[in-house]
C-alpha cells in the first residue's frame, strides 16, 4: 500500500464509523446506488440502520444525494479516498483466496 493509500485510510478510519459505512462506501466505489441497493438483503425491518449510516457519511461529505435520479454516489472527498478502497477490495480479494 502506497502511503498516500496508508494516510488515506486513517482519515477514513476517523470518519467512518461502523461496518455498515464501509459497506456502503465500497457499493459506491462501483457507481450511482439507489438507497434501497445499498441496504444488505434480508434486513428490510432495520432500513433505518441504513439511512443512519448513509447521513453519516453525507454528514462527513463523502457521499453525495442526486434528488433527480434518486441515488448516492461518492462526493469528490469520497472519489479521492478511492485508492484507499481499492487497497481494502484487494486485500479482502487476497484473504478470501482470490
Amino acid at each position: 500500500m502506497t502511503t498516500e493509500a496508508l494516510e488515506g485510510l486513517r482519515v477514513v478510519q476517523t470518519l467512518v464509523a461502523n461496518p455498515r459505512q464501509w459497506r456502503i462506501l465500497l457499493c459506491l466505489m462501483n457507481g450511482p446506488q439507489a438507497t434501497a441497493a445499498l441496504a444488505p438483503a434480508g434486513t428490510s425491518n432495520r432500513w433505518w440502520l441504513t439511512l443512519g449510516a448513509l447521513w453519516g457519511l453525507w454528514r462527513h461529505r463523502l457521499i453525495v444525494f442526486h434528488v433527480k435520479q434518486r441515488v448516492w454516489t461518492l462526493s469528490p472527498t469520497g472519489q479521492s479516498l478511492r485508492p484507499v478502497f481499492t487497497a481494502i477490495l484487494a486485500c479482502t480479494h487476497t484473504e478470501n483466496g482470490g
